[in-house]
């Protein structure tokens, strides 16, 4: 990295006890302090911790002890503050009031915990003996209130909008719930009641406030499932002391967040596969009222319900939780967990979340998650870039528009007369700009990739006057979308059924057939959502012309993450990227935080935990014939290279024993090279086959659901003795592609990746829109920093603008274009050497590991590209491997050397 934090002082480090499970390794205290102090400072944090090294330990017991040492600090706080004006005396009691009323709040909220901790071992003690788990005599997805009402309702009249009015007036809103929202006490008797902590029964969220949003929590999100799932796995390990405000020894507080899609324990909306299509359906159904209500869904009207979401929270928290357990729980207390979920995140100490809950502020919002004065913590950040781009660029065709326009125009057509006034002018609004986007697009001349001014888009079509932010806020409260697209599926089902032959039997098995609710995104909310984009500055984002087999699209591409990055770091106490290889870790303070003073960071990047010597890095610059070995586009095309490479490889299996994996810089070239291999000359053996004779060659598969029967044949191939066998190759070669499925999240450990194979940098392709775009955006982002800072420069040695000579703007303009070409080359290389430092890091998980990486290409010598390794992997490349390469002898022997040695250390154990 760029620079290093500085190191804790020694009587600091043995100041602090985080309660690591383990005996930590110096890296690993180095780390923790490092943590603290970086919670403490309320600074932004860039750490990096190879995989392997007990990055998430670390970061548990670092954030952890911060917090529980500030909950007794800030109780001491309270004690402290008070009203100058008045007397010590009143502020004394005043304080001491506060501090013990928020005390006993937690020590109720422990003394049911414990009373849940005592019955769930009871219980688990019990279920031992029966052999079942606990909850698994519930019947799944069976709700206590068993009607759906959905039989009753009138056929086509579910899919008609509620009445809407104009956004000015106040109209009250219907009562979700069904209970009284007014209480029976008068306004004076609510209002002494309110003076003197009581309770009035007509605040829906009393329980809620009981404890204080404001309490600082650890908000941990990464990017998958499994991860979160891992993470939660190592939350059960520390046992932290009892804290003034906690006085509870053991477990923390924990809250796993997820969206509905693993949350939902309705029957029929779970088993939806799109996530929009079950918030929508679900939403539908809180609408609803009496037996066509979701009868998972808590009033918190009701006395009964608000006690039972009470007891669903106290059991979250009582234990660590993943996601499946939330769900578990809400079934056999048929309580929504997604909802429900909401009131554990008040009294918790650490949430989990996926990364779209935290990125999006609208997902905040719906979840009620305030980050002000929080702790962030951002895991496998290596992602995060791309991550938010992703979240926030979309695509529309033609073929949508057209199809969107024709289903609003049939849902106005049927139901044109039941609606209102105020749905009837935002629909024909809403046809309209589909008229526009439809002749834009159909009319639009231009090459792929051409960039279209977003201005343009809406321009003609006299349709400046319509709001799109009002649109927007129609379509959100009205949920138009859905109802256009569930209605025009239920018109498809009654074409299918009239088409059927008739007879009872016929219709019932068509009914059942073709009644599906919509799975797919309803295309009015994907065009909704390209519409608002265009709204954005264009230095936030860019829209651009797309011919994709033969179907015209508009792309709206992110190129400004810092901009939906900004809330958070501006709202939380502090932000930590932690990371396994965050190199080059100049994009993530170039393009997330350009804002943020240098000041405020604090970069920390940690070595290994194994020995120097138990990794071997070198750069194989020419191959067995001589030939110089650089996998540029150019040179991949040619069929010498590919052997040359084939000769290469055969050679490494020669001394690399055990397990290899060989990185592609993508499918295609994979296949290409595998086809070359697999050719006989002459009747002489193929390429394939020799490499064959001495390791087994597995390839990693395009379909995500035979990745893991690939690798088991993989370890299992490599754990067989050839004695055992009967033949003569020893372990497996495994041909994987960067970026691919086995890049991440996949763990060779030992005998699986004794070497790590990169073929060439797999730079992505220089020509795609998407590049294109992002390297011109990067280029004027440069050229304004520079030319903002030049002319500063300039208006101080001259009085006046009007005197700068021509030859100093001429020079300043030149500067400007060098280090603009020079910030693009440095992004294009970045986002290459993310995916190479990403994937290098698959082997290497313990301390007692040991393997060799092999960089085939020459380019890897380059100052330029070493200097984009993670510095464990740097520092223990020789000099030589670093400036002009090896040739593929020279390497064969230094590897040769590398696991004799290991093997004689073995042999001496």
């Amino acid at each position: 990295m760029a620079s290093q934090a500085d190191p804790p002082s020694a009587s600091t480090a043995t100041q602090r006890d985080f309660h690591h499970p383990y005996t930590p390794y110096k890296i690993q205290l180095d780390f923790m302090n490092a943590l603290y102090d970086t919670i403490e400072e309320g600074k932004i944090g860039i750490f990096e911790s190879p995989t392997g090294t007990g990055k998430s330990l670390s970061l548990i017991c670092g954030a952890m002890t911060w917090l529980r040492d500030h909950q007794s600090l800030s109780l001491q706080e309270e004690s402290s503050a008070g009203d100058d004006t008045e007397p010590a005396w009143v502020r004394e009691y005043h304080a001491n009031l506060l501090r013990e009323k928020r005390l006993k709040k937690y020590r109720d909220l422990q003394a049911r915990i414990d009373k849940v901790r005592a019955l769930e071992l009871k219980d688990k003690q019990a279920v031992r003996a029966r052999g079942r788990m606990f909850g698994s005599d519930v019947p799944e997805g069976v709700p206590k209130r068993a009607k759906t009402g959905s039989q009753n309702e009138r056929a086509e009249d579910r899919y008609l909008v509620d009445d809407y009015h104009s956004d000015d007036e106040d109209v009250p809103a219907k009562s979700s719930g069904g209970g009284a929202s007014d209480s029976n006490l008068s306004k004076e008797v609510q209002a002494l009641l309110k003076r003197l902590g009581g309770n009035t029964g007509d605040n829906e969220d009393e329980e809620d406030e009981e404890f204080d949003d404001n309490d600082v929590k650890i908000f941990y999100a990464s990017r998958t499932h499994s991860q979160l799932s891992q993470f939660v796995q190592q939350l059960r390990l520390p046992n932290f002391p009892p804290s003034e405000l906690w006085s509870s020894a053991g477990s923390l507080r924990h809250v796993p967040l997820s969206s509905r899609k693993q949350l939902c324990i309705h029957p029929r909306i779970s088993r939806l596969r799109d996530l929009n299509a079950i918030n929508d359906r679900c939403t539908e159904l809180q609408q609803n009222s009496g037996d066509n209500r979701c009868s998972f869904m808590m009033n918190e009207h009701e006395l009964a319900d608000r006690v039972k979401s009470r007891d669903f929270r106290d059991k979250v928290i009582a234990e660590v939780r993943d996601i499946e357990d939330m769900a578990d729980i809400g079934r056999s207390m048929s309580v929504c967990p997604y909802y429900a979920s909401r009131g554990a995140v008040q009294v918790s100490e650490i949430v989990t979340l996926p990364y779209p809950l935290l990125l999006q502020s609208s997902y905040r919002k719906a979840l009620s998650i305030s980050l002000k004065n929080q702790i962030v913590i951002i895991d496998e950040a290596h992602n995060l870039l791309d991550a938010i781009t992703s979240l926030f660029s979309m695509s529309i065709s033609l073929t949508d528009i057209k199809k969107s326009k024709s289903g609003v125009q049939v849902y106005l057509n049927k139901f044109s007369k039941k609606l209102n006034g105020g749905n009837k002018v935002y629909i024909t609004q809403i046809i309209k700009l589909l008229e526009v986007l439809e002749q834009f697009l159909s009319e639009f001349k231009g090459v792929n990739g051409t960039e279209v001014v977003q201005n343009d888009v809406l321009q003609s079509g006299s349709v400046d006057t319509i709001n799109v932010f009002k649109i927007e806020k129609y379509m959100e409260k009205s949920k138009l979308s859905r109802k256009v697209e569930s209605y025009i599926v239920h018109l498809a089902e009654q074409a299918e059924m009239a088409a059927m032959p008739d007879g009872k039997e016929n219709k019932r098995a068509g009914h059942k057939k073709f009644r599906q609710p919509p799975a797919a995104v309803p295309l009015l909310s994907k065009i909704m959502s390209f519409l608002m984009a265009l709204t954005n500055p264009t230095t936030e984002g860019r829209v651009f012309f797309e011919l994709a087999n033969g179907e015209k699209h508009l792309k709206y591409l992110l190129l400004d993450p810092s901009f939906h990055f900004k809330s958070i770091v501006e709202e939380a106490r502090c932000v930590i990227l932690a990371g396994g290889t965050m190199e080059p870790v100049s994009d993530y303070l170039r393009y997330l935080f350009p804002y943020v003073p240098r000041d405020r960071f604090k970069l920390v990047s940690c070595d290994h935990v194994i020995p120097k010597q138990n990794l071997g890095a070198w750069t194989i610059a020419t191959g067995p014939t001589g030939a110089e070995m650089v996998f540029t586009f150019e040179r991949q095309r040619l069929e010498a290279t590919a052997i040359e490479l084939g000769r290469t490889i055969s050679n490494l299996t020669c001394v690399i024993p055990d397990g290899m994996v060989l990185f592609f810089p993508s499918y295609k070239y994979m296949a290409e090279v595998c086809a070359i291999w697999k050719r006989t000359v002459g009747g002489h053996p193929s390429q394939w086959e020799q490499i064959s004779k001495r390791k087994t060659i597995f390839e990693e598969p395009r379909e995500a659901s035979e990745v893991d029967h690939v690798l088991s044949e993989y370890a299992s191939v490599i754990e067989q003795d050839p004695a055992d066998t009967g033949k003569r190759t020893r372990g497996a070669i495994l041909l994987a592609v960067v970026g691919g499925k086995m890049s991440e999240g996949i763990n060779f450990s030992d005998k699986l990746a004794r070497g790590i194979v990169m073929v060439g940098l797999p730079f992505p392709n220089a020509r795609s829109a998407d590049m294109v775009a992002k390297r011109r955006y990067v280029e004027e982002h440069t050229i304004a920093e520079v030319k903002a800072r030049g002319m500063e420069s300039l208006r101080e040695r001259y009085p006046e603008e009007s005197l700068i000579p021509d030859s100093e703007l001429t020079q300043l303009n030149q500067l400007c274009r060098k280090e603009a070409e020079t910030a693009s080359r440095e992004y294009y290389e970045n986002v290459c050497m993310r995916a190479v430092n990403q994937s290098i890091g698959r082997g290497i998980r313990h301390a007692n590991d040991y393997a060799v990486i092999i960089f085939v290409d020459a380019r890897f010598a380059s100052e330029r590209i070493t200097r984009k390794l993670p510095k464990w992997i740097n520092e223990r490349m020789p000099s030589d491997a670093k400036s002009v390469g090896l040739s593929v002898g020279n390497v064969m022997r230094y590897v040769s050397e590398f696991f004799r040695d290991k093997k004689e250390v073995k042999s001496s154990v």
